[in-house]
């Protein structure tokens, strides 16, 4: 597909499969034939052009179904007999200068509806400046016709798509699960001979919870680029809010990031899931559209945190991500309330990375920045989630915060050596999830 913009003239697209995202997914909308896009825009053109473009696009087995409305009260009356919709892509200035977005506030505050998708496309962004509408709107993406071309649009339309299928997933995830407590309740009334058959069946699928967040978490003791990740992760439950991740974003940069979601349990293990899907997002990006924003980590917790707010899943995590500059041997980093610090280990030197922020999806004004630093000789990095700090028999947080800087100066600092002084081990009764992870340049 070229990059011309689309609305200057499209030719003819070869067909476009996307690969069917994971099978829970797929099972929550098996009902769906297509995914229902609405477009509202009063130049007749527009619409042709958009329904060109995205015509031949199927996406986790679903084509696209259009509606089209010319005017914003055309719109209203659309959305009142359509649940279902799943994007609008919206223009600004129709009947009045301010249609579109007196049709944005109309559906999150008159229609309560959070989950469908905006995208705001504008011919006048005079009219309609991009940071002050992404400040005082919900929106999900902001688009000038005039530097929007076929690509950028069936970019932005995916990625608003997968967000959409992310929150529905989620909210059929959670009626399920509260559908079998009620279930498994009025059971327990009728026959407490059914407790045990009923417990039973709950652990398994909690244990199938367990084996499909494993299968997300990265292989262990790896190298890339030079560098050697690895990790050891002790849920306190049988699902973890815990989550480590480390990839190749190309033969230069690598990624990664240190995770602990807010509580335990499967609703924190959810948007664990929600934030590695996330992130795999602006991976594509970069390299579909040379989009540079998953190599800065702070632009990264910005995007993470607006996405966490709007979804009001009332869960936060606090969050490092970073990536590492192979070829400068360099880290740029930003840290979203992570605590312990991050430990840096050099011989009998060991300093801490103090520069942090707040917990990414707790607070609108949470501010990011980048910060760098030199990975040089025999630099190790460490991150311990803040469950580690709960099993330590200091009283002090200062003491136990001491006692780790002294065990990776004393030489004990490789996983396995850690887990042991610790005194980690599987299935333990811990009161929080307990993570560990470790990064050094191989010689």
């Amino acid at each position: 597909m070229g990059e011309e913009n689309i609305f200057a003239g499209s030719g003819s697209e070869d067909e476009l499969i996307f690969a069917e995202e994971d099978q829970l997914a797929a099972d929550s909308y098996e009902h769906e034939q297509s995914w229902k896009i609405l477009i509202v825009d009063d130049e007749k053109d527009v619409h042709t052009v958009t329904k060109l473009v995205l015509d031949d696009v199927v996406f986790q087995n679903k084509k696209f179904d259009f509606i089209s409305a010319y005017s914003g009260s055309e719109a209203r009356e659309i959305l009142l007999h359509n649940n279902n919709i799943a994007l609008i892509l919206l223009d600004v200035v129709m009947e009045t200068e301010s249609s579109g977005l007196e049709l944005v506030k109309y559906i999150r505050d008159e229609l309560n509806d959070k989950d469908i998708r905006i995208i705001l496309r504008t011919g006048y962004p005079g009219q309609a400046p991009e940071k002050q509408i992404i400040i005082d709107y919900d929106i999900n993406d902001y688009k000038e016709k005039t530097e929007l071309s076929s690509q950028k649009l069936l970019t932005a339309v995916i990625s608003a798509l997968r967000s959409y299928n992310d929150i529905i997933t989620i909210s059929v995830l959670n009626r399920t699960l509260e559908k079998k407590v009620e279930e498994r309740t009025k059971e327990l009334i009728k026959a407490n001979d059914s407790l045990n058959e009923s417990m039973d069946k709950i652990e398994k699928d909690l244990e199938a919870g367990r084996k499909i967040q494993t299968k997300f978490l990265p292989k262990n003791n790896i190298v890339i680029n030079g560098y050697n990740f690895e990790h050891a992760l002790y849920p306190s439950l049988i699902l973890s809010g815990d989550f480590v991740d480390y990839f190749r974003i190309d033969n230069r940069y690598t990624g990664f990031y240190f995770a602990d979601v807010s509580g335990h349990g499967a609703s924190s293990a959810f948007v664990t899931v929600l934030i590695k899907r996330f992130i795999d997002d602006f991976c594509e990006k970069f390299h579909l559209e040379n989009d540079r924003t998953v190599l800065s980590p702070a632009s990264v917790l910005i995007s993470l945190n607006k996405e966490l707010l709007e979804i009001n899943l009332e869960k936060y995590t606090t969050m490092f991500f970073g990536v590492i500059d192979s070829k400068e041997d360099k880290l740029i980093y930003s840290n979203g309330g992570q605590f312990p610090y991050p430990y840096c280990s050099c011989g009998k030197e060991c300093r801490v990375l103090e520069k942090s922020s707040t917990p990414v999806g707790l607070f609108k004004f949470s501010k990011y920045e980048d910060s760098e630093l030199d990975l040089c000789g025999d630099l190790s990095i460490y991150f311990f989630s803040d469950g580690v700090l709960e099993i330590l028999p200091q009283e002090d947080l200062r003491d136990k915060q001491k006692f780790l800087k002294e065990l990776l100066i004393s030489g004990k600092s490789d996983i396995n050596s850690l887990i042991s002084e610790l005194e980690l081990k599987e299935n333990a009764d811990f009161p929080d999830d307990i993570t560990i992870m470790k990064i050094y340049k191989v010689k």
